[in-house]
């Protein structure tokens, strides 16, 4: 029998609003750069490529704040350099990173909020496991994400990071769940999927693109048919 829901937060829950390429473009003109959204969106797959790379190589980045800054750094600066903005990189990409620090640059998917008062009215304890850096709760709480919330668990802050079970495993004891009682929603098969189902967690994938038909994990195109599915 469930008791308790989990949840991954980038993706899952929440969203850069606007986007980093609108954001960079904000940044870049206050810097006194002449750039557009569209300038920087060119560039948004090859951030999302290099981040991909260096997850595989080694993940362990997200284990520490100093290790979960640096890897946004390393992508703005990427597309810093490809700009041409070699010069301002360090700049533009400590501003941005700032920028994301605070909630207004975040945006709350639509069905969050309902999920979350259903699950909370049918008695189910809720938790966060995330790869996030230390200011996560701060960032929950500035969304007030954080009161519907018994438990958060942030990598960087714990030392450890998904897929390793333990992180699942830290949030159910804090829960007073076991693992067999809890479901874990998250929008990666890898680090969301494998690590839950490694901690004797239900895994349940969350693909608002449709691009995970065949993770072989139960999936959900939002978070309104988890409610169904639980």
């Amino acid at each position: 029998m469930v008791r308790a829901v989990l949840f991954d937060v980038g993706s899952t829950l929440i969203r850069p609003f606007p986007s980093v390429a609108e954001t960079m473009a904000r940044v870049a003109v206050e810097r006194g750069h002449a750039f557009s959204v569209d300038d920087f969106a060119a560039h948004m797959p090859a951030m999302e490529t290099y981040y991909e790379a260096e997850y595989r190589r080694d993940g362990d980045f997200w284990c520490s704040q100093e290790g979960s800054t640096a890897i946004w750094l390393d992508q703005y600066r990427l597309v810093c350099r490809r700009m041409g903005l070699s010069r301002d990189a360090e700049g533009m990409a400590r501003a941005v990173h700032e920028a994301y620090r605070r909630p207004e640059q975040w945006g709350i998917y639509p069905d969050v909020f309902a999920c979350l008062d259903g699950l909370k009215e049918r008695g189910f304890a809720l938790g966060v496991v995330s790869n996030w850096d230390a200011g996560l709760e701060d960032l929950l709480r500035g969304l007030r994400l954080l009161p519907y919330f018994d438990a958060v668990a942030a990598s960087a802050a714990l030392g450890c990071r998904k897929p390793d079970p333990v992180i699942f495993e830290t949030a159910c004891t804090a829960l007073g769940v076991p693992p067999s009682a809890a479901v874990h929603v998250g929008d990666r098969p890898d680090a969301d999927g494998d690590g839950a189902s490694a901690a004797g967690i239900r895994p349940v994938i969350v693909d608002r693109a449709g691009a995970e038909e065949g993770c072989g994990y139960d999936r959900v195109r939002g978070l309104a048919e988890l409610l169904e599915l639980l």
